[in-house]
């Protein structure tokens, strides 16, 4: 197994602070390009969210990520967030990309998804592999699957039916 420096370096080092700088600019691709995530999710499945609720939620999502790289950066035993994020991100960006395919449009997302959430998240979740246990490991990317279901979970009723 590697040296306490290098792995508190990739668990907990500033490269972290790259999740929530992506996810500004992740944020502003789905706000801002085309004819917007919330637009494009309303003719996709049919509903409707406001432009200030897909805000705030983003702006909550995006706190927490800063939190919880915060965690990660303050403590030694919290490298359990790293493939945690990762696994969250690169799943966004794999749907945005399924998204736009299966659609034949573009998803709004789908530039910053594939260019920064997927590399980034792989990134992630592959490096913390070497140094977390398996089991640790493990839990980390079904905590963040599970993550990325309830981030639906909870927009689908803060929208309607269009």
């Amino acid at each position: 197994m590697s040296s306490q420096p290098e792995e508190t370096a990739i668990l907990s080092g500033r490269w972290l602070w790259l999740f929530p700088a992506a996810y500004a600019v992740h944020i502003a691709e789905e706000g801002l390009a085309g004819e917007h995530f919330y637009h494009w999710i309303r003719r996709v499945i049919g509903r409707e969210m406001s432009a200030r609720t897909f805000t705030g939620l983003n702006l909550a999502y995006w706190s927490a990520m800063i939190a919880a790289v915060r965690r990660a950066r303050g403590r030694n035993d919290a490298g359990w967030i790293v493939p945690m994020l990762g696994t969250i991100t690169a799943v966004n960006g794999i749907g945005h990309l399924v998204g736009s395919v299966v659609t034949r449009s573009y998803s709004p997302g789908l530039v910053s998804g594939s260019a920064v959430w997927i590399p980034l998240g792989l990134f992630a979740v592959m490096r913390a592999r070497r140094f977390l246990p398996r089991a640790v490991w493990r839990r980390s990317i079904a905590a963040g699957a599970a993550l990325n279901g309830g981030i639906a979970v909870i927009a689908l009723p803060l929208s309607h039916k269009s």
